[in-house]
């Protein structure tokens, strides 16, 4: 397999913890960012899937109106607080970043990814619970993931200790009710903060979305909150 280095993008910072009537905050931004890598996975898509863009486009078009909602419902949460006398924390904007904004900020910049491979979603999602290495290969590139060190190369390496590329993985010993799917997300809270749907939990792109979300809000794979894998292997 050909290895395409790429220079790592600058991480996103994880999400601060607020206290008190700002509490709301930090999944409100973490969403917000979750909503924005995923835009930007989108427009990805919608360059290089041929007849299949308008699809892509259509998810576009429902992601934005996502992020108009909730930076919506940040903005008036936000004003509701400074209405009560409340002193606005210096690192909770004042307002939602635009969508322009935020994609500048969070998404991931591979430069120019490896030729797709013939493989198309629909040719392996529960064709077989345990992917091949091209069609793991296949599902990373289509989630977003940005080809070299510190990215896929190290989350593949974590899903075979994880998950031995079983999509359907799900270890109910995990708190939270277990952890699930390709990347073994833990409980629904990945899920419902990086905007996926907790229902396609087990859809192999949709798991390796919602990882490379967490990796992207945390800055790296392993320690408190990370994968067990990634310490087990040596993978920051």
């Amino acid at each position: 397999m050909v290895v395409v280095h790429v220079p790592i993008p600058q991480r996103a910072e994880a999400s601060q913890q607020y206290a008190g009537p700002w509490e709301f905050a930090s999944d409100s931004l973490a969403q917000l960012n979750g909503i924005a890598i995923q835009a930007c996975a989108a427009e990805r898509g919608s360059t290089t899937a041929g007849a299949d863009s308008a699809v892509w486009l259509i998810q576009q078009t429902t992601l934005e109106r996502r992020y108009t909602a909730l930076a919506s419902d940040y903005d008036r949460r936000v004003r509701d607080v400074v209405a009560t006398g409340e002193r606005r924390p210096w690192d909770v904007p004042a307002g939602a970043p635009a969508l322009t904004t935020a994609k500048a900020r969070v998404c991931l910049k591979p430069g120019d990814p490896p030729a797709p491979t013939a493989l198309r979603p629909e040719d392996f999602v529960h064709r077989s619970s345990n992917l091949s290495e091209a069609e793991l290969d296949a599902a990373g590139l289509a989630a977003g993931w940005p080809q070299g060190p510190a990215w896929w190369d190290d989350m593949k390496r974590i899903v075979y200790c994880e998950s031995g590329r079983n999509i359907f993985a799900h270890n109910r010993s995990d708190p939270n009710g277990g952890s699930y799917g390709l990347a073994q997300m833990n409980g629904r809270q990945h899920f419902d903060k990086s905007g996926e749907d907790f229902e396609l939990r087990f859809d192999p792109i949709v798991n390796l979305r919602t990882a490379l979300w967490l990796r992207t809000v945390r800055g790296h794979f392993g320690g408190g909150g990370g994968w067990s894998c990634a310490d087990k292997l040596g993978i920051r």
